[in-house]
């Protein structure tokens, strides 16, 4: 363990084997901080946030720190947590959760990058990706292996669904539907998120699968009920393509198409 002689850590905090703190950091009451995790200098992590193993934050990153919500009150027990190898790069706010005993959540093997940032109640999945600049609004979900250009900005309450990529400058007011890319302001479906796919080893025929679907989604003839009618009559029903029905099938806010 390695803990700069200016740093703060407070008496209750836990940390790991093989943790290392650097100056001037302050590590808040109850914070537990995993086994191997490196937190850079001038980091805050606040009371009771968690971060995982084998994680590193850098300079002036910011965890648990009060959501900005009109009226919340500061004695409210909330959280967040930050999963195993997942990195924070420099000035990325993280906040807890505006709910008693809510959690703010971002998963493992996750890219956080630098000025990003993630509001109250967001739940981020594993291998996410979230460029410089972008600011996630609350109770915004983006699941796992998605990908968030930089100076994007997304309404709360949106659902980010796997796989999918948010071009740069976007501004995201719907959910955005899996294996898919969307970009513009207001964001506008683009196709296929292809490279994404490939990079996950998705095979060729699934993808094909995925971009005809897309293509019935793009079109203009028919309602979301006569698309799903058609993607279920006329592509091979592989995992992905039920679960993108599904998505669409319960998407709260409409999705982008």
């Amino acid at each position: 363990m390695s803990i700069a002689n200016t740093a703060i850590i407070d008496p209750k905090a836990q940390l790991g084997p093989g943790v290392s703190i650097g100056h001037y950091s302050i590590i808040g009451p109850n914070v537990v901080i995993g086994e191997g995790t490196e937190i850079g200098p001038h980091v805050l992590i606040e009371a009771g946030s968690t971060i995982g193993k084998h994680s590193r934050i850098f300079q002036g990153a910011q965890i648990g720190g009060e959501p900005q919500i009109t009226g919340f009150k500061s004695d409210m027990v909330s959280f967040a947590r930050i999963g195993d190898h997942t990195t924070i790069r420099e000035y990325v706010t993280v906040h807890r959760s505006g709910y008693e005993n809510g959690t703010t959540s971002v998963g493992n093997n996750c890219m956080l990058m630098g000025y990003a940032h993630l509001a109250h109640d967001c739940q981020v999945g594993n291998n996410v990706v979230v460029v410089n600049y972008a600011g996630l609004a609350g109770h915004i979900v983006v699941e796992d292996f998605a990908f968030i250009s930089g100076q994007v900005g997304i309404h709360q309450h949106v659902r980010v669904g796997t796989g999918s990529m948010v071009g740069g400058m976007s501004g995201v007011n719907q959910d955005v539907l899996p294996y898919t890319t969307v970009a513009g302001n207001p964001a506008r479906l683009v196709g296929l998120n292809a490279v994404g796919l490939r990079r996950r080893e998705v095979k060729p025929d699934v993808r094909s699968a995925i971009k005809t679907a897309i293509k019935l989604i793009r079109s203009p003839e028919w309602n979301t009920t006569q698309v799903i009618e058609k993607i279920e009559a006329e592509i091979e029903m592989h995992l992905e393509i039920r679960y993108l029905i599904d998505f669409m099938k319960n998407s709260k806010r409409g999705f982008i198409d």
